[in-house]
Parts: C-alpha cells; sequence; structure tokens
C-alpha cells in the first residue's frame, strides 16, 4: 500500500501529489508507509464452492434454528426502500450501538452498497451459475477496506415464536442489515462478542471517517464549548452521538450503555430572560422515554415564550428533549462523527477537507519513547503551500486523526498524543514549536483540527508509557494536495522551543516575541567544562549586541 519503507535511515519516501486517487465517497486518498514490520491481520478469503455454503467460522447457535434466505434477487431486495425513515428493528443480541449509526447511514445508498455490494452469490460450475448463498461485506480495519463473507442463514432464537438473533428490517424483503450485522459478529470473533460498543469506534469501522469523542467526565472543554461544537457540527451535517453512563442507569428513565443520536440544538430564553441550551435527541429503538426536566409533558415549557412553541412541533416519534446540562450531567460520552473532519467555516464559504494522506508508523523499540523521550518518538513533516492556495498567507483549515491499531473491539486501548509542531528548518538542525494545546486521548482516535498559516510543520504521535509497541495510522485531511510529506529520521538535530511567555520587569511587563537562533558545536579546543573549572573561558564565546532604542511604550 502506497510506499514501502526501508531501514535505512534517511531513506524513506516522500509523497507526492499524483499518488492521490478518487475514492467512492468523493475523497482524494494517498498512502505511504514507514514500518519496519507488518500489520499481522490476515483477511478472509472469499470461499469456493457449487453447493450452498455453511460458513464454518460463525456456524448457528446451539439454541438457534435458521434458515436460508436464498437471496437470488439484485440489490432492491437488500436496500432500505425508504432511508428517510427506516424500519430497524433490534435482535436477541444488544447492538443499539451498532443501529444507532447505521440508521443514520441508511440515507448514503452508496456506503450502503458498499458494505454489503451483493456479488458472491453465484459461482459458475460447469458454464452455468450455481447459487452458493455467500454473501460479501466489509469492514474498514485500519487504513482499508477489508472484505468479510458469511453464508445466507438467517438465526432466530428456538422455539420463540420466530424472534431473530440478528437485527432485521420491517420489511422481510429487506435482508442487508441482518447480514451487516452478522458480517460484523464474524469479523470481531463471534456473535456474542458484538454485544455493546461504542457509536464513535462504530462509525469508523463502517466508514472509514473520523470522530472527535468527548469524555464528558474526564475532558479539559468548557460546557458551552462543548455545546457550540455540537451545534456546529449538526450545521455540517455530521453525526453526534452520546451514550448513558452507566452510574446513572434507571435515573429518569434512562438506561446504562443506551446510545442515541442528538438531531438539533435549541438556544432559548425563557420570559424571565434566562438562557437554555436545549438538545432534540433520537432513539432509534424507540425505548427510552426521558422523564427528566424538559420531557415533553413537563413544566418547564410553560416558562417559555410563545415563539418557542415550534419545538415541541418538531419532535418526532422516538425523539425527545433534553437540557444540555442534563447531557452533561447523564450522559458519558459525546462524539462528532463524519467523513471528514468538522472544522470552522470562515462566513458562509464551506470548507471541504477532500484530500487525505495517510501514513503508516509504529511505535517500535527506540521510538516507542512514549512522553518522557519526547523526540525520540516516530516524526513526520510537511509543509502548507504559500502559493495558489492561500495568496494572503491566510491560515487554512487542516484536520490530523491519530489512528492506534487495536486487536480488540472494546479493550486494547492505551493513551496517545498528537502533538503539532511549527518548523523551520535552518542549516545546522531544525528548530520546533508547539502548536495549540494537546492533551492524552484514551480512545482508538484523537483527532485535531487547526487554523495554520502556510509554512512548514512537524507532527509527532505518542504514547502515554515507553515500550508500548503498536501500530498507528496518521491522516492528514486538506483543501489541497500535500506535495512534501517526509519521515523524520532520529539523527535529525532538533531544538524544541517553548512558547512565548510574558516577562516581568517591575512594572513593565513584555512579551518575547523576537527569537534570533545561534547555533554553535562544543569540539575539542572548545569544552572547558563549567565555570568553575580552570579552563572554562575555552568554551565557545558569542558576542551579543543590543541596539539603542525605546522597544517598549
Amino acid at each position: 500500500m502506497g510506499c514501502s519503507a526501508t531501514k535505512e535511515e534517511g531513506t524513506r519516501p516522500v509523497c507526492s501529489a499524483d499518488r492521490y486517487k478518487l475514492n467512492f465517497l468523493g475523497i482524494y486518498e494517498s498512502f505511504w508507509d514507514v514500518r519496519e514490520t507488518s500489520d499481522i491481520f490476515k483477511p478472509q478469503v472469499p470461499p469456493r464452492c457449487i453447493q450452498l455454503w455453511d460458513d464454518p467460522v460463525l456456524p448457528t447457535p446451539r439454541d438457534c434454528q435458521s434458515f436460508r434466505a436464498r437471496i437470488e434477487g439484485v440489490h432492491s431486495l437488500l436496500l432500505c426502500k425508504d432511508p428517510t425513515q427506516p424500519d430497524l428493528n433490534q435482535g436477541e443480541l444488544d447492538t443499539s450501538y451498532l443501529l444507532t449509526v447505521i440508521e443514520k447511514l441508511t440515507s448514503q445508498t452508496n456506503l450502503i452498497k458498499h458494505l454489503i455490494p451483493n456479488d458472491a452469490l453465484w459461482e459458475v460450475h460447469k458454464k452455468q451459475e450455481v447459487y452458493v448463498g455467500v454473501v460479501h461485506c466489509r469492514v474498514w480495519r485500519a487504513g482499508g477496506w477489508v472484505d468479510v463473507y458469511v453464508d445466507d442463514s438467517v438465526p432466530s432464537v428456538a422455539n420463540s415464536g420466530g424472534i431473530r438473533l440478528l437485527s432485521y428490517c420491517h420489511d422481510k424483503d429487506e435482508l442487508w442489515l441482518t447480514f451487516i450485522e452478522k458480517a460484523w459478529a464474524r469479523f470481531w470473533g463471534g456473535y456474542t462478542s458484538i454485544e455493546y460498543g461504542y457509536i464513535h469506534d462504530t462509525y469508523l469501522s463502517l466508514t472509514g471517517g473520523v470522530y472527535d469523542a468527548i469524555h464528558l467526565e474526564k475532558t479539559r472543554l468548557k460546557p458551552g464549548d462543548i455545546y457550540f461544537r455540537i451545534r456546529r457540527a449538526i450545521s455540517q451535517g455530521a453525526i453526534v452521538g452520546c451514550a448513558v453512563s452507566r452510574k446513572h442507569d434507571g435515573v429518569y428513565g434512562l438506561t446504562a450503555g443506551d446510545t442515541f443520536t442528538i438531531e438539533e440544538t435549541y438556544q432559548v430564553h425563557t420570559q424571565r430572560g434566562k438562557e437554555i441550551h436545549l438538545l432534540r435527541i433520537r432513539d432509534p429503538l424507540g425505548y427510552t422515554l426521558w422523564k427528566g426536566p424538559w420531557n415533553l409533558n413537563g413544566n418547564e415549557w410553560a416558562s417559555l415564550p410563545p415563539e418557542h412553541g415550534d419545538i415541541l412541533t418538531s419532535v418526532n416519534d422516538q425523539e425527545f428533549i433534553m437540557a444540555f446540562r442534563d447531557v452533561i450531567a447523564y450522559m458519558e460520552y459525546v462524539c462528532i462523527c463524519s467523513l471528514t473532519p468538522v472544522v470552522d467555516q470562515d462566513g458562509n464559504k464551506p470548507v471541504q477537507l477532500r484530500y487525505c494522506t495517510h501514513v503508516f508508523g509504529e511505535w517500535l523499540g527506540k521510538t516507542a519513547a512514549g512522553s518522557k523521550k519526547l523526540l525520540d518518538n516516530p516524526k513526520f513533516s510537511f509543509t502548507i503551500p504559500s502559493r495558489g492556495f492561500s495568496k494572503d498567507q491566510a491560515p487554512v483549515s487542516v484536520g490530523v486523526s491519530l489512528l492506534q491499531f487495536c486487536k480488540d473491539r472494546l479493550e486494547d486501548r492505551v493513551p496517545i498524543t498528537l502533538r503539532i509542531f511549527k518548523a523551520r528548518q535552518q542549516k545546522q538542525g531544525m528548530l520546533i514549536e508547539e502548536v495549540g494545546e494537546t492533551f492524552e486521548q484514551g480512545f482508538q482516535q484523537t483527532l485535531r483540527t487547526l487554523r495554520l498559516r502556510p509554512g512548514r510543520y512537524m507532527i509527532l504521535p505518542h504514547t502515554a508509557k515507553m515500550n508500548t509497541e503498536r501500530h498507528f495510522l496518521l491522516r492528514l485531511y486538506t483543501e489541497f494536495p500535500l506535495k512534501s510529506i517526509k519521515w523524520i529520521p532520529s539523527t535529525e538535530p532538533l531544538l524544541l522551543l517553548k512558547e512565548d511567555k510574558p516577562l516581568n520587569l517591575k512594572d513593565l511587563k513584555c512579551t518575547l516575541d523576537c527569537c534570533e537562533e545561534v547555533w554553535g558545536r562544543w569540539t575539542e579546543g572548545l569544552q572547558g567544562g563549567y565555570i568553575y573549572d580552570r579552563d572554562f573561558d575555552l568554551n565557545p564565546q558569542i558576542d551579543i549586541s543590543v541596539p539603542e532604542g525605546e522597544f517598549f511604550t
């Protein structure tokens, strides 16, 4: 995939713009790889047979019976007939998180067709087509789509009157949902392995997109910042999800682990002038009836002036209204999921980060340096061009995603951090200065969106602890192709500049915003040791002069 790496430092490949290819989602992708070890995951090979195939890896459970679906039609029998109002039903397995994501994806027909292309049901035997009952599905994993094949048997609980084990559509002709969930079970190791999960990781595996997950108890973001993130994401068409915290099971009718999507935000003022932030929330299964403040029959609605009466009329079936402060109080996390990062828009001009550069890397040996030996971690640089894209040197939007490769669907996460530095290349090495505030994330992915001016930057991903070895994927989203992605060898001299800080001189306060770099070297004859040593005067000496004039106003 993309360029291959060599073990000799300094010879790793450079990515060029002509490597970008348009995918089925309208995103231009470019790939390159700097790993010394390969991913151990082995993709499934399509079965070859001349009769009905029974999947030996995912057999029908002992307490279930099954029937063969015999899907002999075309995609019209597989796809949702009314994508605006899909009627999805959960089977015996607790996979509400999966249905929460799939319900929001049903309107994207091209994506559903990619997940279940319906191209492996037949084999040619003796010049005749033979139906073999193989259903082909796909799951996105660690930078690429993985093929998954299941048989067309539909399991149901024995002696239950036909209760399905897997999720299903109300229309019996629509079998796409059942087989996507069945492929999901095969991919992750069995039916019981897919109960419970996270909205954001599921979205990642079904679309190859990105997410910004916010753990509401651990985040350093202010509630107001979270609210406006949600509002901006919804306005740009992103999927915003949330899940009930386990310690609030049963509170106001909530059930621990239940997952919802946030459909709309409202800023209202009561008749006394108090500002309230409300959210319209959807439960795809319709099980949850919110009984807390601002429920559909709550007394709080009487405090609003008449012009806000249209909020209640906008609530559809399976939806309820919740105050944002209650979301902060009772939900475990909020996640913003989209095909490309959601960024701040400049006025009404839409920002489309349609170019995605994939960089496959690894924390291995000395480069698994954690946070203590920061600069020993893998490092990559890229340039935002100053010609053709931003003539006035104005900042441009850039999204950077760091994804750690995890073997387990729910566990095997380690805290990861994504650092970005402004870089200035000098003859003697590279000066770097960190951009923005960073913090550790315990999720599978962490995402940063920034407004950067043209110039050169360095990306440094790392884990929290040393010797944590694993693969990772960096994805850089831009409005234009990146032409100079480079791997930085460990032999490259780096000087880390700290963020400019104010300097207090008695009653005078100034900022040290001017920097003059002077490079030197201790060599034989120019290394006199400490000031207490006899040969201290042999150390390199640099003459510094400060011109006269007024510098403070």
